[in-house]
């Protein structure tokens, strides 16, 4: 596991610096390893999970593409 860092940027306030810090430590997906190895799961719902994290990640992609289909197709009828 790799430590998280963030530097003080010049004439940057604490709020601002915080905000930086946790925007990582969520991004690395540190507190939600920590969840899911917090307490046991079964082999069958550890696979259940996955499979439904794994749809979720789906259907963002696909709306995603979605989405910059249709400003593609707008921009170019202007």
């Amino acid at each position: 596991m790799s430590g998280i860092s963030v530097t003080k940027r010049e004439n940057e306030d604490v709020e601002s610096l915080i905000k930086r810090f946790k925007k990582k430590v969520n991004n690395s997906g540190i507190l939600k390893e920590l969840k899911n190895s917090s307490f046991f799961m079964k082999p069958s719902q550890k696979i259940k999970r996955k499979r439904k994290e794994a749809a979720i990640k789906r259907e963002k992609e696909d709306s995603k593409i979605k989405r910059s289909y249709k400003n593609e197709k707008h921009s170019s009828n202007k």
